[in-house]
């Protein structure tokens, strides 16, 4: 079955970012594999060239790289600080894009992988101002980042306590955003199942 990656930009244990992912991830339940990368998760220094010679380091970064590797279609969710994506996002992609360029084991995990770039922010722009940047970085490192984004204002006034409650036509804007990433992903899939088995 095809597998969605959903990565949070945020640590913080209550995000508005996590709450997004996991009410997305209700829609798509049943229709693929999710896999949540969280926090705990992750844990790594900030990147710095000197500790890609730290075998603990190395040991993690391997792990949460195979995470990327293992997913057909990526969906972030992050916060907007002062205008651009997150310290913590950025130092993940840092991390495991480098490791396909010192060991030649590994791939790069976000080549082809078709992206939903999100992002809930308790002001104004819903983290409209941070996206351009995430999507510089994410087609950077190659993904396919997908046209539709899900920017989310006022994120607080829509979380009810126990889930977000959105108006029908902006509900109808996420199906079709998250339907997009879900067929890219499921042709990603295809092909690379078509591929290992021409090997």
């Amino acid at each position: 079955m095809t597998t969605l990656l959903l990565l949070s930009g945020s640590q913080r244990r209550e995000s508005f970012n996590a709450r997004l992912l996991r009410y997305l991830g209700r829609s798509l339940e049943g229709r693929c594999e999710l896999d949540m990368l969280e926090p705990s998760q992750v844990d790594l220094p900030i990147f710095d060239q000197d500790l890609e010679s730290d075998g603990a380091v190395g040991n993690h970064v391997v792990m949460i790289h195979r995470r990327f590797q293992a997913s057909d279609g990526i969906i972030v969710a992050s916060p907007e600080y002062n205008g651009q994506c997150t310290p913590y996002l950025k130092n993940i992609i840092d991390w495991v894009s480098r490791l396909a360029h010192i060991d030649s084991r590994f791939d790069n995990p976000f080549r082809d992988r078709p992206l939903l770039l999100c992002s809930a922010s308790t002001g104004w722009s819903g983290g409209s101002v941070a996206t351009p940047h995430a999507r510089a970085l994410f087609e950077y490192v190659g993904c396919r980042v997908m046209d539709n984004e899900i920017c989310v204002p006022h994120a607080d006034q829509a979380w009810t306590g126990n889930t977000y409650m959105f108006d029908p036509f902006f509900d109808a804007d996420i199906d079709a955003a998250t339907d997009q990433v879900l067929q890219q992903a499921q042709a990603f899939s295809q092909i690379r199942n078509e591929l290992t088995e021409a090997i």
